[in-house]
């Protein structure tokens, strides 16, 4: 992969870089594959609380360090196994047929202020006016985000913290099947290692069905086995849930993402000069979180706007997400500070109301943003420079696979914003067709309609079969695409002790000193309190944080 960077020399590691791969998936199948070896030698030794939060760890590492797989038959049947070995609540019984579904429980690991997930989620319930819907939050740290507990509040539904009642991941799951028993329907919205619904709904033929919402498309991620559906954001999600995660075609279903069709607050003008950007300046932004803006190799995101900043003097480009990075220094210095970084933003409205461009993010795209946009009525340029095999990592989700300007390398990318700054007529064209489409198919009387359809097709297949006595496939790491790439683009160096950190609270006492003194020999505490936090259990400490939160805010 070349890009242009501040300097105007190019530089190109690609074919070193290529050849590593195939021994670097290797090198992390292998150590994912030695944890869920582990995780199976405690549930077999009887353990169940740390074979869950040692199958949590072997998910973690798999979502982070890219090893070739995109689901684990192994993880999925043990967490069953663990599940089904859960005491029963005392009205255990088996569930009704699927009745039309009024009442949903939406279950979430965690919900950050800044994200799609959040957002979509709010906008889900509000839009979802004639069903109840509920939450249930397995690892929920800190205040719910106003969004949601009062879209939650209008549907008549409720908030149900599972990681505040004593216990680990086992009374968690215990609780969120007794919770889960009110309604009709259940949509996971969990993160990529989330084991609380695995072990909660092990039996498929005792709960209500349960939907999965493919958020993390891109990722690996656990949940297939008990997923009654799949529901995918774009068809690229929908055909590598079917070969790379083993979901039945019929149970593959197709939802595109919800968003806010926008109404400006400010005009394009006055919005640039809020900013202090100049009126007649052609404005380029990006909005993303500031992981997705990562290096590749040398070259930064802002390097990859120089020689066309250079070209255009009238134009500029404002990022909002990475803030400030001390390596984006030469290209701002070389393009006059007309590349502007900006933190992470809860509501990013007067960016996308001041941009006449609007430019994804790389290499990591952002699909809500480009939507966000797209309803501004914004032309769109994003990069997608892999095979077609490695269509996952591209923007194609519905209403932008015809209306983006795609570019597969930089002279393309280029050429699509420099036709875009010097044609104002073309610009507004462009911007015209993506909200038409976005509006077409986004509005939230069309997604109503769609969610309607989804649960209907939910609802017409039969239950889950259990799959008690059929043989488990082991994983093996596939070396081809998306793979080859995956790690570059998404992975991360989270180190496995701050995975530890984050799953020790739920450990049983003797294991979780065992773990603590562990972390201690390796130095890995951070300071006095966290030596003293990670000996606390996660409910304890979720108690008093919460409500200490929400003492200092005036909530309660």
């Amino acid at each position: 992969m070349m890009a242009t960077v501040a300097s105007g020399v190019r530089h190109d590691g690609a074919e070193g870089e290529t050849a590593r791969r195939p021994g670097r998936i290797r090198m992390n199948f292998d150590a994912f594959d030695t944890r869920v070896r582990h995780a199976e030698r405690l549930a077999a030794a009887g353990d169940d609380a740390a074979a869950a939060v040692e199958t949590a760890i072997a998910a973690t590492l798999a979502a982070h360090r890219h090893c070739g797989v995109f689901a684990s038959p192994r993880l999925e049947r043990l967490m069953a196994e663990v599940g089904r070995r859960l005491e029963p609540p005392t009205d255990d019984r088996p569930a009704a047929d699927p009745a039309p579904f009024r009442r949903v429980l939406h279950v979430c690991t965690q919900l950050a202020p800044v994200g799609g997930l959040t957002k979509m989620l709010a906008l889900w319930i509000n839009a979802d006016h004639h069903r109840i819907n509920g939450v249930a939050l397995t690892q929920h740290r800190g205040p719910v985000d106003a969004r949601i507990t009062e879209a939650v509040r209008g549907s008549g539904g409720a908030i149900h913290h599972l990681n505040h009642r004593q216990g680990g991941k086992l009374a968690w799951a215990r609780e969120l099947r007794r919770v889960a028993r009110d309604y009709d329907v259940v949509v996971l919205h969990i993160h990529c290692e989330d084991v609380i619904p695995l072990i909660a709904f092990a039996d498929p033929a005792k709960h209500p069905p349960v939907l999965i919402l493919n958020h993390a498309d891109h990722l690996f991620w656990i949940g297939t086995r008990i997923s009654h559906g799949v529901i995918n954001l774009r068809e690229a999600a929908r055909r590598l849930a079917i070969t790379r995660r083993g979901v039945e075609p019929a149970r593959s279903f197709l939802l595109p993402t919800l968003i806010t069709l926008p109404e400006r607050q400010r005009s394009r003008s006055a919005a640039k000069q809020a900013l202090g950007v100049p009126d007649d300046c052609v404005l380029l932004v990006s909005v993303a979180r500031g992981a997705k803006y990562r290096n590749v190799g040398p070259v930064t995101y802002a390097d990859r706007h120089v020689d066309l900043l250079a070209a255009h003097p009238n134009a500029r480009l404002i990022v909002v997400g990475p803030g400030e990075r001390a390596d984006w220094a030469p290209a701002q210095a070389a393009t006059d500070g007309r590349i502007i970084a900006y933190p992470e933003q809860s509501d990013p409205r007067i960016f996308f109301e001041a941009a006449d461009i609007y430019v994804d993010s790389y290499p990591f795209v952002s699909s809500t943003s480009m939507l966000e946009a797209a309803a501004y009525g914004l032309p769109l340029v994003t990069r997608f420079e892999a095979p077609e095999a490695a269509e996952i990592v591209a923007i194609n989700h519905p209403g932008l696979d015809a209306t983006a300007h795609v570019a597969h390398d930089q002279s393309a990318y280029e050429a699509h914003l420099t036709a875009l700054i010097a044609d104002a007529p073309a610009r507004r064209a462009a911007g015209a067709e993506t909200a038409a489409a976005i509006a077409r198919l986004y509005a939230p009387a069309a997604w109503l309609a769609g969610l309607d359809a989804v649960y209907a097709q939910a609802r017409a297949l039969p239950r889950l079969a259990s799959d008690a006595a059929d043989p488990v496939p082991a994983e093996a790491p596939h070396l081809g695409e998306p793979d080859l790439r995956h790690q570059d683009m998404f992975g991360s160096d989270f180190p496995v002790s701050g995975m530890t950190k984050n799953y020790i609270g739920m450990l049983p006492l003797r294991q979780r000193i065992a773990s603590w003194a562990a972390l201690r020999s390796a130095g890995h505490f951070s300071g006095p309190w966290e030596r003293v936090r990670l000996l606390l259990p996660e409910w304890l400490v979720r108690n008093v944080k919460d409500r200490s939160g929400l003492l200092r805010t005036g909530s309660i």
